[in-house]
């Protein structure tokens, strides 16, 4: 497993946002709530980075990842929720969680994802780093520890001295826009890491403020849990795309 100096990406940074919303979300929510509130900040016109925290103590899961998977690596948990994104089973009962949502944009197409992963990755490494956490960024994936997103750290995740894996995401794309939910685990960040980490996205941060970014986003938030995920649909074991394990 190696490691690398912080790097940017090398190509598609004239599509990169030059404004990102800052809105750390003041309102602990529970584990569908904030799948759901992520989802409508991804449909926004704007760039958000959204820091949050949780109701209940949860874990999430992948997209193709199960609850009962999940509640078998790390039980105990009060919610086990399927994410709208990519990515291993994390355990939220500790750490830091954001979101980063870039917006759908006529003729613009971001670069790949492992791309956007190192520059939103380099720019927390970056923040991390400033907030007394030395950390770097690896070159290629760890040896396979299983579905627990901490036990395999991959390319581009943020790692400390000896290997830990400190911060990983899921990213999803639709319709030209792109969700990127992240985790900071293992360390510590001093206050202020958010607004840093901000400024490495973008030229120009705006702070948002209050328990809603804007009007009406807590009514949509319920919508679309009611409509979405608290569905029996959304929480089938088989998700509509393979059956139940057995035995």
């Amino acid at each position: 497993m190696e490691a690398a100096p912080m790097q940017m990406p090398d190509a598609g940074l004239d599509v990169l946002p030059q404004c990102i919303n800052l809105w750390i979300d003041p309102v602990p929510r529970a584990g569908w709530q904030n799948m759901a509130a992520d989802e409508l900040l991804s449909t926004r016109p704007e760039a958000w980075l959204r820091v949050y925290g949780w109701a209940l103590p949860a874990v999430s899961f992948g997209y193709f990842d199960t609850a009962s998977e999940a509640a078998s690596i790390f039980p105990g948990a009060r919610e086990y929720i399927r994410r709208w994104t990519g990515g291993g089973i994390v355990d939220h009962r500790k750490g830091c969680t954001y979101t980063v949502t870039l917006p759908a944009r006529e003729g613009v197409v971001y670069p790949m994802a492992d791309q956007l992963y190192l520059w939103i990755h380099g720019a927390l490494a970056k923040a991390l780093a400033a907030c007394g956490v030395p950390c770097t960024l690896l070159t290629e994936d760890a040896p396979d520890g299983g579905r627990a997103c901490w036990a395999s750290p991959v390319k581009s995740d943020i790692v400390d001295a000896a290997g830990q894996k400190l911060a990983g995401a899921g990213q999803r794309r639709r319709k030209g826009a792109v969700l990127h939910q992240g985790l900071i685990q293992e360390c510590t960040p001093a206050p202020g890491w958010e607004r840093l980490l901000a400024q490495g996205l973008a030229p120009r941060v705006n702070v948002v403020e209050g328990a809603e970014p804007f009007p009406g986003f807590d009514a949509a938030v319920e919508e679309l849990v009611a409509s979405k995920y608290a569905t029996a649909e959304w929480n089938d074991e088989s998700h509509g795309r393979r059956r139940p394990r057995r035995g």
